[in-house]
């Protein structure tokens, strides 16, 4: 997305002044993780799609709201008239997902009184402003401003065709009729991205969202001031100039390319297919993976502080898929009050199954609480015997199950799966769940339940089983009949060259850049300030073919710590040259 530089400059400095409320909990998160929707999204309003019924965060619009699991709250809210026994009960439910460059929205209110503020332009609903890619502001407007007796909802927007909606009142919604109580409302969105200057290339959208909601109210003029109240909340800002954003995450596709050699299953990653293996990066704010769950965000004496991020790698040589996790965790335990433990949590499928039968788990956790302790690989439920192998690795200044030696340096771990077991073939979908547990602070003897922290995180979701969710989220990982990455020029593979997005972003106090090259070539990585001024030169070398993983820890060419804000990133070589920006936080 080309923003000017006013629009970059804004962003910084929006996104500092909300970090400090992020990490206190679920209050104004200066993002939202965007997963991906399976199908298009029908948008009539009704919201009966499996995809809505999902688990994934999102953001609650009500007076006096504490934060959930995956319950977000917004920024602020404004009682533009209230009588002294006015009570505002209201609860508006926004959920977001995105489906490539289309960007569903879902609003479901339970709304006692839907109406028009008297004479003016305003009524329940939505209004919302997206920042288009030249850094221009877009009106949506999805709300019930018409008057008369039980209108229908009103969708607006200031550039046509850049988006559609629609509205359903639940039963006993009688809009603009004071003489009963109402039950609410939903309605459904869609932006089209792509209309506003969006490729698949931009991650993420700036906006604001804000909820109206008069109460008591006819929908007649000159009675606005005299009867009911007006409660407005908003994300962001009431009418723009503070914004927040949207991370588009969530592929839901992988391949895993094919390899003629056998995997030494130590855990280590360290033969060559590993170079270029398509891959997923699991962690808070990744723009990989599909979301996560904090436990401790219901300890008000807890600040969750964990930044891991697991990259998760796929191969196969036959039927046979290969998994690679490297993992940055400077924690590496297990939670001491229950079974749970850092590393791999996989979910399997059957060959056609939309849905588990049974539960089929595959672990390579570290469990035990044994100081020093490698991780145990498990078949859990009924996944099939011997259907999987593992292991796993930690490397020097890892010292597993115990606080006392300092941070950990992360671990890797190493898992087969015989898809053959599940009935795949070679060329096959294996539909799958990645979970990555991530307990810090938590072994034996350190544990303490308000500074231990708890998250799982996932690409797929958490529990796709039958006894846990009610719908079931599955990624793609396709036993690919390819050796590498933009072979054959096949149109469903990414470019050849390839610069991904950093992780963790934003980031304090560093982050990894990782990028891959198709053959050995002259490699230059740089950081630029956000004025185009070269800061820090992080690769200038001749690179063999491959994948890429470069650390820059936040400091300049003269090893001084630079100020938070907007940075670019910009890889060169003779073939090739990409950018992408980056977002340092103190």
């Amino acid at each position: 997305m080309k923003n000017s530089f006013t629009s970059f400059l804004l962003a910084a400095i929006l996104l500092l002044l909300v970090s400090g409320l992020y990490a206190q909990g679920h209050i104004d998160p200066p993002y939202l993780q965007i997963q991906s929707a399976e199908h298009p999204i029908t948008v009539d309003g009704v919201a009966d799609e499996t995809d809505w019924q999902r688990r994934f965060d999102f953001l609650v619009f009500r007076s006096g709201f504490e934060p959930g699991d995956v319950e977000y709250g917004v920024t602020d809210h404004l009682l533009v008239d209230g009588h002294p026994d006015y009570v505002d009960t209201t609860t508006t439910i926004v959920k977001i997902l995105h489906y490539g460059t289309d960007l569903y929205f879902l609003i479901d209110s339970d709304d006692k009184y839907v109406n028009k503020w008297g004479g003016s332009w305003e009524g329940d609903g939505l209004f919302m402003k997206i920042t288009d890619a030249t850094g221009s502001d877009k009106e949506f407007k999805l709300y019930f401003n018409a008057s008369g007796t039980d209108p229908d909802i009103v969708y607006e927007e200031s550039q046509a065709g850049s988006g559609e909606g629609a509205g359903t009142k639940k039963a006993g919604t009688v809009v603009n009729d004071t003489s009963q109580i109402d039950a609410g409302y939903t309605a459904e969105l869609v932006v089209h991205l792509a209309e506003l200057g969006f490729t698949e290339d931009d991650l993420d959208v700036r906006l604001i969202i804000n909820i109206f909601d008069p109460d008591k109210q006819t929908g007649t003029s000159g009675e606005e001031w005299n009867i009911g109240s007006y409660y407005k909340s908003w994300w962001g800002s009431e009418w723009g100039g503070v914004y927040r954003y949207l991370r588009l995450a969530d592929p839901p596709l992988k391949n895993a390319f094919a390899t003629d050699t056998d995997i030494t299953l130590d855990g280590q990653l360290t033969e060559d297919f590993w170079s270029g293996a398509d891959s997923v990066v699991v962690g808070k704010g990744s723009y990989l993976s599909s979301g996560g769950w904090y436990m401790q965000w219901g300890d008000t004496a807890n600040g969750y502080t964990d930044q891991s991020q697991a990259v998760v790698k796929f191969r196969h040589k036959g039927t046979d898929l290969y998994i690679g996790v490297q993992s940055n965790d400077s924690s590496v335990c297990e939670w001491s009050p229950g079974w749970e433990a850092d590393g791999l949590f996989l979910w399997m499928t059957n060959k056609g199954e939309s849905r588990p039968t049974n539960r089929m788990e595959i672990k390579n956790m570290y469990f035990g609480n044994t100081q020093g302790a490698g991780a145990e690989f498990q078949l859990g439920g009924s996944a099939p015997t011997g259907s999987a192998e593992g292991a796993s690795y930690e490397p020097e200044g890892t010292v597993t199950h115990t606080e006392t030696n300092g941070p950990d340096a992360g671990y890797s771990l190493e898992v087969v799966v015989h898809t053959d077991y599940y009935g795949y073939s070679v060329g096959d979908t294996v539909k799958l769940s990645v979970v990555i547990w991530d307990m810090d602070y938590a072994s034996a003897d350190a544990y303490d339940e308000h500074i231990s922290d708890y998250a799982p995180n996932w690409w797929g979701t958490q529990w796709a089983d039958v006894n846990f969710e009610k719908y079931y989220l599955y990624r793609d990982v396709v036993l690919s009949t390819k050796t590498a990455i933009g072979q054959d020029n096949n149109p469903e593979l990414i470019n050849a060259y390839r610069l991904d997005q950093n992780y963790p972003n934003p980031f304090n106090p560093s982050t990894t850049v990782s990028f891959y090259i198709p053959q050995k070539t002259n490699v230059s990585l740089e950081i630029y300030n956000i004025l185009g001024k070269k800061i820090a030169t992080l690769v200038q070398d001749e690179l063999k073919a491959g994948e890429h993983n470069i650390v820059w820890n936040g400091k300049d060419s003269r090893g001084n710590s630079v100020v938070s804000g907007v940075y670019f990133y910009k890889l060169s070589t003779p073939e090739f040259t990409q950018a992408r920006k980056m977002m340092l936080l103190k």
